[in-house]
């Protein structure tokens, strides 16, 4: 199943929750079970949210639930979850999201999806983007997929960006052959200070499952280098670059 198909269904299953939500004040909750299978629910609303949810099973088959929430604070900020869960012979599904406001202004979105195929693989996606009400922002996302006996990929990265005016960011990947043993990764990281400076670093890996790797690390302002190690030996570090001795003056030409 792709991931369209699972945002339809947990954004499906929030609006069917959000449309009982929308109710009078109330609170209730109904159960009911047979020789296939049983359904439960609840329903819930008062002075600062509501909440409802309901979930079913199929004996010797699956289940199945969906849960919403809203509320307001007695300040002024605001928020809302959803999601949806599945799990049967075949595997399992799982979607939700949430979002919201603060009082002080600030802002947030979350939202993921997660799919297990019994027996061949699986896939996952999230993402979160909040915002303070001074001017900050963070942002996230990750994914990773595998297929069984072929291997995989991952990847993730994050952004902040400070209200002062320092920022960061960020990255991880990876990817693995299964049938080889064999795969690549990279890493890194990017800081700027509000005055202007600025470092980091960019980091490539190779590998064999349980026999050894090789990393390469670029920096700024500090040592390249590499490491290798070998499986029964010690790792080897070596200096690949100096780090920088001058930097450009504001004509071009270079101080010490």
């Amino acid at each position: 199943m792709s991931f369209p198909k699972i945002s339809l269904l947990a954004g499906f299953s929030a609006f069917a929750l959000f449309f009982n939500l929308n109710q009078p004040a109330h609170a209730g909750r109904f159960s009911t079970s047979g020789a296939r299978g049983a359904l439960s629910g609840y329903a819930q609303q008062g002075q600062y949210g509501a909440r409802a949810g309901m979930s079913g099973v199929a004996y010797g088959q699956g289940a199945a639930a969906a849960r919403a929430a809203r509320f307001q604070g007695p300040n002024g900020g605001t928020g809302a979850r959803a999601g949806f869960s599945a799990v049967g012979a075949q595997g399992l599904l799982h979607a939700s999201g949430s979002g919201g406001t603060t009082a002080s202004g600030g802002s947030w979105q979350r939202g993921g999806g997660t799919l297990i195929k019994k027996g061949e693989g699986g896939a996952h996606q999230s993402a979160f983007n909040g915002a303070t009400g001074g001017g900050g922002t963070l942002s996230r996302q990750g994914e990773w997929q595998y297929k069984n006996g072929e291997g995989g990929t991952s990847q993730r990265g994050f952004q902040v960006s400070g209200a002062g005016g320092g920022s960061a960011n960020g990255y991880k990947t990876n990817q693995y052959d299964a049938q080889s043993g064999t795969g690549t990764s990279t890493r890194g990281r990017d800081y700027n200070t509000a005055s202007g400076e600025s470092y980091g670093y960019d980091a490539s890996t190779s590998y064999t499952k349980g026999q050894g790797f090789t990393t390469t690390v670029d920096t700024q302002n500090k040592n390249d280098y590499t490491v290798q190690y070998q499986k029964g030996t010690k790792p080897v570090v070596q200096t690949t670059s100096p780090p920088p001795t001058s930097s450009p003056a504001p004509d071009g030409t270079t101080t010490p």
